[in-house]
């Protein structure tokens, strides 16, 4: 009976132990287990996070491929390992990462709204989302010139921020634009007649580029005699408004006088529509990427395809135009108003330069604005200077054919002088030598360097009497000497007038 109590207390004695040591086992896994992980959204589950010593064999038994962690959630999850070690979980998947993004350079006006805080920033990214931008400080106030550091605050759906600091350059401007070659304006009353309100002028501020401008001609009665005033406007991206009145005179023309105004602006109608026809499908073939590539194939084209030839009788501006265009001939007014037509046409603003003073004979070029400033541009063909004058400073035009009255343009391009006395001291050269400057337009720059005498056997002179092309021949010959830079009349042997451009 001993023998029988013995062996059953031992049988308890180790189911005692095993007890205990699965016990221990049991608490053991449990203090290595971790019930409850959170991880940053977008991260990766790993079965490593809930467990202080992760055993070998640990795995999920629920399936976490189908989890979007980029969102934000709690899930009930059992992990196990071994044979028989099977606990819950959770995971908690959460957002605590702020937005990021970039600041943009902005400019702010003093007087105009301030942009919304959205517009400041760039390139933002957050899981989730974005919730709100806004200015930290509230809408900034700032009321001088200057450059400033606005903070702009950028939350997330977690209410997870940051601040990204925006540089902002405040200009406090209050001057408005300044209208350049404003003047009255003369036309006659006949039928088709046209004003081009915006003929030489111009518009330019201190910080807009482009500022705005237009006219109100509502007033103007065209077609009745009388006098009417105008009002341009201009305003600038600021706000700032400038307005300047001038004056439309439209006088009454009889029908005998129509059509015979001189080298004048007036209208000649019975070709009014017609060379404006032929002139806008010219433009087509000469347009260029920019103002300045399309005036240049404006005057080269007149250049090289006018013949000059004088003219007696009166001539309208469209006349000369007209002849230019389909004769291919004219004097330095046709030329000039060749050139201007096409210029008007393409919407280049150009004023007219007149010879002064005038001792004979007068003449008639261009003052274009041209990448933002004025230059002269000549296209008339002389005797000897066969090259193009195009975009020229006033230093650089600078010949006895083109003085002028400086009071009558607005500022030209390289400074303004209001007069030049052409002495030999004027720019340190004699204007009268030989030769003259060649202003030549080549591979897009300008050669300003002396040539030679160009004159020879084969140059044509015009007898205004006779109208002929004089040429070298046993009876009649011309020197370069007797031709150099006339500015007077001159009168050969049988008092035959000789004049040239």
């Amino acid at each position: 009976m001993l023998k029988i109590i013995g062996k059953i207390g031992v049988c308890l004695c180790c189911a005692a132990i095993v007890a205990a040591a699965a016990m221990f086992i049991i608490n053991d896994a449990d203090n290595n287990l971790v019930r409850e992980v959170v991880i940053e959204a977008g991260s990766e589950i790993k079965v490593e996070d809930f467990f202080n010593e992760c055993p070998n064999d640990a795995g999920f038994l629920t399936d976490v491929s189908g989890i979007d962690t980029n969102m934000p959630a709690v899930y009930r999850l059992k992990v196990h390992y071994g044979e028989v070690f099977e606990k819950d979980v959770t995971l908690k998947i959460e957002d605590h990462t702020a937005p990021t993004g970039e600041a943009l350079q902005k400019m702010q006006y003093a007087n105009l709204d301030w942009p919304d805080a959205s517009e400041c920033v760039d390139n933002l990214f957050d899981l989730n989302g974005i919730a709100k931008i806004e200015y930290r400080d509230g809408v900034p106030d700032y009321k001088f010139t200057g450059d400033y550091m606005v903070p702009v605050v950028v939350t997330d759906w977690y209410n997870n921020s940051t601040v990204i600091e925006v540089p902002f350059h405040v200009t406090d401007d209050h001057n408005a634009p300044l209208f350049y070659g404003i003047h009255n304006i003369t036309i006659d009353d006949s039928q088709g007649a046209y004003i081009n309100y915006f003929d030489g002028v111009t518009v330019k501020d201190d910080f807009d580029e482009e500022p705005r401008y237009t006219v109100d001609s509502s007033k103007v009665n065209m077609g009745e005699p009388g006098t009417y005033e105008i009002t341009y406007s201009a305003v600038d991206v600021a706000g700032n408004v400038r307005k300047q009145n001038a004056q439309v005179t439209i006088k009454h023309v009889e029908e005998s006088e129509a059509g015979v105004s001189g080298a004048s602006s007036m209208w000649d109608t019975p070709v009014h529509n017609e060379v404006y026809k032929i002139a806008m499908e010219l433009l087509e073939t000469l347009k260029g990427e920019d103002d300045t590539e399309t005036a240049l194939n404006i005057f080269t084209w007149v250049h090289s395809n006018v013949t000059y030839e004088p003219v007696y009788a009166d001539q309208t501006f469209e006349g000369a135009v007209y002849e230019a265009l389909t004769r291919h001939g004219g004097d330095c007014y046709g030329f000039y108003a060749c050139c201007k037509m096409l210029l008007d046409c393409a919407g280049i603003p150009n004023k007219t330069v007149l010879r002064y003073p005038v001792t004979y004979n007068g003449h008639y070029w261009n003052l274009v604005f041209l990448d933002g400033e004025w230059y002269h541009c000549d296209s008339t063909m002389f005797m000897n200077h066969q090259w193009l004058y195009f975009k020229q400073t006033d230093r650089q035009i600078s010949d006895v054919r083109h003085h002028f009255n400086g009071h009558m343009l607005p500022a030209r391009a390289g400074g303004t002088y209001d007069y030049f006395q052409y002495t030999n001291e004027t720019f340190g050269y004699d204007p009268y030598a030989e030769g003259t400057y060649n202003n030549q337009y080549v591979d897009g720059t300008y050669n300003n360097d002396q040539y030679e005498t160009v004159i020879d056997d084969n140059d044509q002179y015009t007898d205004i009497d006779n109208d002929d092309f004089l040429y070298e021949d046993d009876d009649f010959y011309y020197t370069y000497d007797d031709f150099r830079y006339l500015d007077e009349p001159y009168y050969d042997d049988d008092d035959d007038l000789i004049i040239f451009e």
